[in-house]
């Protein structure tokens, strides 16, 4: 009779998974829209409380701080209520947070704030790469890919809508309006969240320590964040100063890579599919590699703007099939592998960036770009070992 029930359940899971999969775009959609709206109000910030670039780092050291203080502890979170009841009180406490930066008096106060803001930020992030894993697990096909894409598309929409409204509204109305919009789209699509009890813990447990196979996902998503973290915060410096570009082809270098990584992603799902996630992720950073040799050849900013391209199509769908691999650890492990896989990937964006900068420093841009490339390389040579080869 626990069997049937069981059957039961799973099949009554699968019933709802499609309807899941929408909530889920949902939820990444804002959560990357949040971020977006929250890029376009950080120089208004600095000029309010007239901030030096240091300061402002000190700052933004808060938000990163606040995040990955929570992903350490939403695993074990995730296995006492489940990724759905978390994803909608963060949903709700990170959209609600965003106005309030902008209205801080202090530096003090600002980052009280943005401690929080990342917290609820890192935790959503967990939970609703947990909960996109587990509509994977009952859909039987990929969607991680297509959910990050979505994410992308936030910050893009979070970063255009919002620069645009900064041009008529102050920052507090600005992020006001846009936090009520998100919220709107969440509350229309949260109730085809799964329940919590689908990625819910018979018994829960405390924090635990990673296996190896955890840990090597974990530092693949570390190397890859931190070449993504590299490409966002060097390129316009490579192709101005190094290159000598002018000031708008320098500019294109993230944006291409983006875009580039958008495109990508939407289309990792079926390639993921017909290809499995092994070779997916071994391809990418192939193509990674290649794109950063283009990007170094010397051809000028406009191929280097090209490079950068092919490396966003490499790099696009890397952390997602490492995020599945992680959701796909057996039930009660899933929520606390995902938190320690997101925790050391967010580790190497923090980190990766400025340790680059010392590397360049003691030698050029371009030699820490080829360093990302040798990264690219070593995601390559330990992709099968790593993800499974139904991933």
């Amino acid at each position: 009779m626990q069997a049937a029930t069981q059957d039961f359940t799973i099949r009554e899971f699968a019933d709802r998974a499609p309807g899941a999969r929408l909530a889920s775009l949902a939820a990444f959609f804002v959560n990357g829209s949040v971020f977006g709206v929250w890029a376009t109000q950080i120089p208004a910030i600095k000029d309010h409380l007239d901030l030096s670039p240091g300061v402002l780092g000190v700052a933004l050291l808060c938000l990163a701080a606040g995040a990955l203080t929570a992903m350490v502890g939403t695993g074990p979170l995730l296995g006492r209520v489940g990724s759905a009841p978390v994803i909608r009180i963060t949903a709700v406490a990170f959209a609600l947070i965003l106005p309030l930066p902008a209205l801080m008096p202090d530096l003090l106060s600002l980052c009280a704030v943005l401690f929080l803001f990342g917290a609820a930020g890192g935790t959503m992030d967990v939970a609703m790469n947990a909960h996109g894993a587990l509509v994977e697990r009952h859909l039987g096909r990929p969607i991680m890919s297509s959910l990050h894409g979505m994410w992308s598309l936030g910050g893009l929409f979070g970063a255009g809508v919002g620069g645009l409204l900064l041009q008529v509204l102050p920052p507090p109305v600005q992020a006001s309006i846009l936090a009520a919009a998100l919220l709107a789209l969440f509350f229309a699509l949260h109730r085809r969240f799964l329940p919590g009890s689908a990625d819910q813990q018979a018994e829960p447990t405390g924090l635990a320590l990673p296996d190896r196979g955890t840990l090597l996902l974990g530092a693949l998503t570390f190397l890859a964040f931190m070449s993504e973290g590299a490409i966002l915060d060097w390129s316009a410096v490579y192709l101005r100063e190094d290159l000598g570009g002018a000031a708008s082809i320098a500019a294109l270098g993230f944006a291409v890579f983006s875009g580039a990584m958008a495109v990508g992603r939407f289309c990792g799902d079926r390639l993921r599919q017909r290809f499995g996630g092994p070779l997916l992720v071994r391809a990418g950073a192939v193509l990674a590699f290649a794109g950063l040799a283009v990007a170094l050849t010397g051809g000028g900013p406009v191929v280097a703007v090209a490079g950068f391209g092919l490396t966003g199509l490499g790099l696009s769908n890397v952390v997602p099939v490492l995020f599945s691999a992680a959701g796909a650890k057996a039930e009660g492990e899933a929520g606390q592998a995902i938190a320690a896989v997101a925790t050391l990937g967010y580790a190497g964006v923090l980190t990766g960036p400025a340790l680059l900068g010392f590397v360049a420093e003691a030698s050029t841009v371009g030699f820490s770009f080829a360093l990302v490339a040798a990264l690219a390389l070593v995601i390559a040579a330990a992709s099968s070992r790593a993800v499974a080869r139904q991933g």
